[in-house]
């Protein structure tokens, strides 16, 4: 069985990662299906709501640290 064809190339991103420094741009996307995307504006990413174990895990990780020995 032969490898496909890549739908797109190393060069091709490679011109898109320049041309989005020319521009200022904020980042650029490359999909699977080969399309490049040059964003302007980087978007932001809304952190997820953290459930009440994260929550209380965040909080308590000191004392976890403090039995692991490995205290900072």
């Amino acid at each position: 069985m032969s490898r496909r064809a890549g739908t797109i190339l190393q060069a091709d991103v490679a011109r898109a990662i320049r041309a989005a420094k020319q521009t200022g741009a904020g980042a650029i996307q490359v999909t699977p299906d080969g399309t490049i995307t040059i964003l302007l504006k980087a978007p932001t990413i809304v952190p997820k709501d953290e459930d009440a174990f994260e929550k209380w895990e965040r909080e308590n990780e000191s004392a976890k640290a403090a039995r692991r020995g490995d205290r900072q």
